[in-house]
């Protein structure tokens, strides 16, 4: 057996300000799914991109060799699922950037929350925590000049 890719799929509450976050950061959507003027929407933003209709929106944007979805339905979850609040900070996602100060002006300029400023780490790294608009913890990383 080989693993080939990683995915998360994050269930959102308002998937216009999901969508609009994570295309701040200056992801690359792949896909766009749902009713026609979502997939337009996203198509404007992203010309080459594939769509296809369905009953409820989302878009997939490649994170390197990952994959990080948002969507407002899915057809195997209950959707109030999609209204659930996140509880705890126990589930997070590692981005590795070149920049954190970038990361930091992004969030600035969109008033988004940093849930821990910038800190450098011993084993290499400096990191800067930012919860995305349904409560997701994504901690970025850079790694700290020899």
């Amino acid at each position: 057996m080989k693993i080939t890719k990683f995915g998360i799929h994050i269930k959102s509450k308002d998937l216009q300000s999901s969508y609009d976050f994570y295309k701040a950061f200056n992801l690359k959507a792949i896909f766009a799914y749902g009713n026609e003027e979502w997939t337009e929407k996203v198509k404007g933003d992203f010309p080459e991109i594939g769509t296809a209709p369905e009953k409820y929106q989302g878009c997939t944007f490649e994170i390197g060799n990952s994959l990080l979805e948002v969507a407002d339905g899915h057809i195997a979850v209950k959707p109030e699922v999609f209204k659930e609040e996140i509880p705890s900070s126990k589930v997070s996602a590692m981005i590795d950037t070149d920049s954190i100060d970038e990361i930091v002006q992004i969030c600035a300029k969109n008033n988004f929350e940093i849930a821990s400023e910038p800190k450098e780490y011993y084993w290499g790294t400096r990191e800067v925590v930012v919860k995305d608009p349904d409560g997701f913890i994504l901690v970025f990383r850079e790694p700290l000049k020899k």
